[in-house]
C-alpha cells in the first residue's frame, strides 16, 4: 500500500454517507476479498492520456445528465450532478491498454470487469464514501481525464486500517485500489466548473475461471 505521504491533507467539510450506504458498504467489505495492494498513485502514458482528451473532445456534443445514482449528489440546486457519454467501443480499448499495468500493480493475471466514462462532476458535486462491486471490481483505478477547479478535488481512501487519506489528481493522472475493499469516494463539494473521470475495473483471472466453473 502507498499511502503518498506528498499529499497534503486539507480540512474540508465533509458530506457523511446515510445510513443505508454505511450498512450496505459493511456489508460488502464483509465479503470482499483483499490482496494486500490498497492503492497507489500513477500516471498515464502521455500518447494514451491525449488520445483520451481528443476523444473528450471530439464527442463533447454528445454528453447528457447521468442516470441519477444514489451515491452521487450536489449542492447547487438547478445544476445537474454529472453528466455522461458511454462510448463502449472507445471504454474496452482503454481497458484492455491499461491490463498489463494493473496486472503488474496486483502482480497476477487479471480480466477486464467494465470500463466507464466520460463522468464529468459538476459545479458542487461529491461522492459519498463507498465500496465497489464485490466479485467483479476488485482491481480497480480512478483516471483525472481532465479538470477546470477553483481548488483540489481528493479522492478520499481509507486504508485496510480504516487510517483516512486524501489524494489530489492532476489531468493524467491515476490512482490504483482495491476498490471492494477500500472504502473511497469524494464527500466534499466540487469546487469549480467540472471534473472529468474514467474508471476501470478487474478481477484476478482465477477468480473469474472460479466463477465460471473452470477448475
Amino acid at each position: 500500500m502507498s499511502g503518498n505521504p506528498e499529499q497534503r491533507t486539507v480540512s474540508r467539510d465533509v458530506f457523511a454517507p446515510p445510513d443505508w450506504l454505511v450498512e450496505q458498504t459493511a456489508r460488502q467489505q464483509a465479503m470482499a476479498p483483499y490482496c494486500g495492494l490498497g492503492f497507489k498513485k500513477g500516471r498515464l502514458d502521455s500518447d494514451l492520456h491525449a488520445g483520451m482528451v481528443e476523444r473528450l473532445t471530439h464527442n463533447a456534443e454528445r454528453f447528457r445528465p447521468e442516470t441519477a445514482i444514489d451515491e452521487i449528489q450536489t449542492t447547487e440546486p438547478g445544476v445537474i450532478p454529472v453528466l455522461f457519454h458511454e462510448d463502449p467501443e472507445f471504454n474496452r480499448a482503454v481497458c484492455e491498454a491499461l491490463k498489463p499495468m494493473h496486472e503488474t500493480w496486483a502482480g497476477m493475471r487479471l480480466t477486464e470487469s467494465a470500463c466507464y466514462g466520460f463522468r464529468v462532476y459538476q459545479r458542487g458535486s461529491y461522492l459519498h464514501n463507498h465500496v465497489d462491486r464485490t466479485q467483479t471490481h476488485i482491481i480497480s483505478s480512478t483516471i483525472c481525464v481532465d479538470s477546470r477547479l477553483d481548488e483540489p478535488w481528493p479522492l478520499y481512501l481509507e486504508d485496510i486500517e480504516g487510517r483516512p487519506h486524501q489524494v489530489n489528481l492532476e489531468p493524467g493522472e491515476f490512482v490504483f485500489y482495491e476498490g471492494a475493499r477500500l472504502i473511497h469516494g469524494r464527500p466534499w463539494a466540487l469546487q469549480g466548473d467540472y471534473y472529468i473521470g474514467m474508471f476501470v475495473h478487474y478481477r484476478p483471472l482465477s477468480l473469474a475461471n472460479h466463477s465460471a466453473g473452470t477448475p
